[in-house]
């Protein structure tokens, strides 16, 4: 099997090339940096240029990740233009590449959360309205109705995903990434942003990985789309201690109250479609966090 994924160099797709290297596939890698970090074919492209197109012109896929794009919410505010280009129109120019020279591959599309915005209802399923509260929701919601569009009108087998809080080792961002950077500090607090009492439904990187395998499993993809998480919600405030704990650092949080414009309040989801098709996550929230804490020591 050949399998393209695109974002190779990143969080989740550093982990998908060895996930399917292990299953023996054939890895093609396709990111903005020079060179990549694995030992597979790799190709550098840059946004808006068409090199792309000549990737898949070369090699005849099975499968196709887009694990490329800005998955920054705070950047996607200050700017969209940035965000719309890396999340919906390379979205756009993946599938018309598909179309055009790969027709018969199949393609899985990363999408997040974030469409949904502040649910009014938890758990929040795949048939909830969708509404969401950041540049960076709305370029995913977008690529998501590109995707559906051309399974509708060119018959290209798509899958959307929609992943919650994505957490494990390699993450050098967000919550757990923050927390580490500011317990070196000399200061006997740390301070987060945020009031401590919102909440994410966690989901650890290899839970994700088996999912997005089992979802491209399915025999046709009629642009599906499945939320993919653990189905479990958790206060920002115990997994912050959590960390701390795994780390073994002695500090009091202090949460000062902000909160990021375009963030939610708490999320979590139903996870009742995806489980249909056999998944049931693995890693618990304190193993996961142990994990975590165990590769951050070493960096």
């Amino acid at each position: 099997m050949k399998i393209l994924i695109l974002g190779s160099e990143g969080f989740i797709g550093s982990h998908l090339i060895n996930f399917y290297l292990l299953k023996g596939y054939d890895v093609i890698g396709v990111d903005l940096f020079e060179q990549s970090r694995s030992n597979i074919t790799y190709h550098q492209i840059l946004i808006n240029h068409d090199t792309l197109s000549d990737v898949l012109k070369q090699h005849s896929f099975d499968y196709c990740i887009n694990a490329a794009g800005n998955g920054d919410v705070n950047l996607s505010v200050s700017n969209p233009e940035q965000d719309f280009k890396s999340n919906t129109l390379f979205t756009f120019q993946i599938l018309e590449g598909l179309r055009l020279y790969n027709p018969n591959c199949k393609f899985l599309y990363i999408s997040s959360a974030a469409v949904y915005g502040n649910p009014e209802i938890l758990p929040v399923s795949e048939s909830a309205p969708v509404n969401p509260i950041s540049p960076y929701g709305w370029h995913k919601l977008l690529s998501e109705h590109i995707c559906k569009e051309y399974f509708e009108l060119y018959n290209l087998q798509t899958a959307i995903v929609r992943p919650f809080s994505v957490y494990g080792p390699g993450l050098k961002k967000q919550i757990f990434w923050d927390i580490f950077n500011k317990s070196s500090n000399q200061n006997e607090t740390l301070e987060l942003w945020g009031g401590g009492q919102e909440a994410r439904d966690f989901i650890h990187i290899n839970d994700l990985i088996v999912a997005i395998d089992l979802i491209l499993s399915q025999q046709i993809l009629k642009a599906e789309i499945y939320n993919i998480a653990s189905g479990e919600m958790t206060l920002i405030n115990d997994v912050a201690n959590l960390l701390l704990k795994n780390l073994e650092i002695n500090k009091s949080i202090v949460f000062n109250g902000l909160v990021h414009k375009g963030n939610p309040i708490q999320w979590k989801a139903d996870i009742t479609k995806l489980s249909s098709l056999g998944f049931c996550p693995s890693v618990k929230i304190d193993q996961g966090v142990n994990n975590l804490a165990t590769w951050l020591k070493l960096q």
